[in-house]
C-alpha cells in the first residue's frame, strides 16, 4: 500500500513536471515579473530577481527580453490586449439601440471586473502606463488602439444618427464611461476603499448613460416680470415637483389644489422669493405636496402656500390627504 501511494505520487510530480515544462517560457519569464515588480516596486526589481523567480538561467531570460523595460513594455502589451478584447465584447451585447444602455453597463462592469480579477497587472498598468512612458512595443499598442477605436466608431455611430447619444468624440467617450471606473480602479489599488470595484457599476452605468445620451432642451428663459403671489407660488411648486421626480419635467406637472395665507399687507403688492420645504411625494411618484413660503427683502414671510400638483398621466381615485386641512380657511 505504501508503494503504491509512492509510485502514485511519483505520477502526480512527473504530471506536474511536464505540465510545467510545456508551458511557455516567456509566459513564466512575464509572470514572475508581475509578481516581483508588484512585491518590490519597478525600480527597485532587478533582472536576477525575475530570473530566479522565473527558475531559468540568464541565457533564458535575455534570450526572450533583452532588458527589465522590454519585460515591462511585454506586461504592458498584455495587459492592453486582454482589456481591449473584453471591452469589445461587452459593447457587442448591445448592438441595437435597445440595447445601447445595457452595453455601456457591460462596458463599465467589464472595467471593474477585469480590474479585480487581474489586480497585480492592473496596479503595474496603472503606474506604468504614463504618458511620458514609450515602450518599444508603441507599434503593437498603437495597433491595437487604432483596431478598439475604429471598433466604438462603428458600434456607437448608429446609436448617433438615431439620436440615442450624443455626437462626441472618442476622448469624451472614454471620459465620460471608463473615467469615473478608473478613478474607483485607482482608489481601491491603492487601498484608500474597502469596497469591491464592482458594487459601483449600477452607479456608474447610470452616470456614464447620462452623459452619453442628450439632456432634455431647456425652456427658454422668460422675460423678466413681476409675478403675482399665486403665480410666484404657483411657478415655484411646479420646479419642485419636477426637481423630487427627475425622470419628469417642470410641464409633465400641473396644480391641481392651491392654498394660500397671506401673513403681510404688501404680500400682494410685493409677491417676494419663494422658497421651498421639502416636497413630499404620494401615488407612486404620482403626487407631489408642496409647502411654500415668500420671503421679503428682509428675509421675513410674508405668505404660505400649499400646492397639490398631479402629474399629467396621474388619476386620483380619492380625496389626496395633503395634511393642511383647514389651511384655506386660516385667514
Amino acid at each position: 500500500m505504501a508503494r503504491g501511494s509512492a509510485d502514485e505520487c511519483g505520477v502526480l510530480t512527473g504530471v506536474l513536471l511536464c505540465c510545467m515544462s510545456r508551458r511557455d517560457p516567456k509566459q513564466i519569464i512575464l509572470d514572475a515579473a508581475l509578481s516581483t515588480f508588484v512585491e518590490l516596486g519597478f525600480e527597485r526589481a532587478t533582472t536576477e530577481h525575475i530570473r530566479a523567480r522565473a527558475g531559468t538561467s540568464n541565457g533564458g531570460l535575455f534570450h526572450h527580453f533583452p532588458s527589465k523595460d522590454a519585460i515591462a513594455e511585454a506586461l504592458y502589451l498584455r495587459g492592453i490586449a486582454s482589456y481591449q478584447e473584453g471591452l469589445i465584447v461587452a459593447l457587442d451585447r448591445g448592438r441595437s439601440t435597445r440595447d445601447a444602455r445595457a452595453a455601456i453597463k457591460a462596458a463599465v462592469h467589464h472595467h471593474l471586473t477585469w480590474v479585480e480579477a487581474n489586480r497585480d497587472l492592473a496596479q503595474f498598468m496603472y503606474e506604468r502606463g504614463r504618458p511620458d512612458w514609450q515602450p518599444a512595443h508603441g507599434a503593437a499598442i498603437r495597433k491595437l488602439n487604432r483596431s478598439t477605436a475604429m471598433h466604438i466608431r462603428d458600434w456607437i455611430a448608429p446609436l448617433v444618427a438615431a439620436g440615442v447619444v450624443r455626437d462626441l468624440s472618442l476622448t469624451a467617450i472614454a471620459a465620460c464611461v471608463a473615467g469615473p471606473a478608473h478613478f474607483v480602479a485607482r482608489r481601491w489599488l491603492s487601498g484608500l476603499i474597502a469596497a469591491r470595484p464592482t458594487s459601483f457599476v449600477d452607479v456608474l452605468a447610470d452616470a456614464a448613460w447620462a452623459a452619453l445620451t442628450p439632456g432634455k432642451p431647456r425652456r427658454p428663459a422668460a422675460p423678466s416680470q413681476r409675478l403675482s403671489a399665486a403665480a410666484a407660488i404657483e411657478a415655484a411648486a411646479l420646479e419642485a415637483a419636477s426637481a423630487a421626480c427627475p425622470a419628469t419635467s417642470h410641464d409633465d406637472w400641473t396644480i391641481s389644489h392651491l392654498t394660500m395665507t397671506s401673513l403681510s399687507q404688501a404680500a400682494l403688492s410685493q409677491p417676494g422669493v419663494p422658497q421651498v420645504h421639502p416636497v413630499r411625494m404620494q401615488g407612486d411618484g404620482c403626487i407631489a405636496l408642496v409647502d411654500i413660503d415668500l420671503l421679503d427683502a428682509d428675509g421675513s414671510v410674508t405668505m404660505r402656500g400649499h400646492a397639490v400638483c398631479l402629474r399629467h398621466s396621474a388619476t386620483v381615485a380619492e380625496p389626496i390627504n395633503s395634511g393642511n386641512t383647514g389651511v384655506a380657511g386660516a385667514e
